[in-house]
């Protein structure tokens, strides 16, 4: 008889074990689909920022053009001017 309740006790034994390996997965799992959410949200905020930049970048250069362009006219009208003799009264 004590081989037969050792048995029992091992069965028993091995149930429990394989319960708490099951609920260590599974708790494992859960962590894991945690971060990756997390994971997700930090990686969905930095492409709003990257976005928010290049936007910014854009507008920037566009006054840049801006500048630039104004800049040339107004080199121009500069050369324009030197070549005509100024008028003495």
């Amino acid at each position: 008889m004590p081989i037969l309740l050792s048995l029992d006790l091992l069965c028993e034994s091995c149930s429990i074990t394989s319960q708490k390996q099951n609920y260590i997965s599974e708790r494992e799992e859960a962590v894991k689909e945690k971060i990756i959410l997390s994971q997700e949200k930090n990686i969905q905020k930095l492409n709003e920022i990257v976005q928010s930049l290049r936007e910014e970048l854009l507008h920037c250069r566009g006054g840049s053009e801006v500048v630039n362009s104004t800049a040339t006219h107004l080199t121009e009208l500069l050369t324009e001017l030197e070549r005509h003799p100024i008028l003495e009264d």
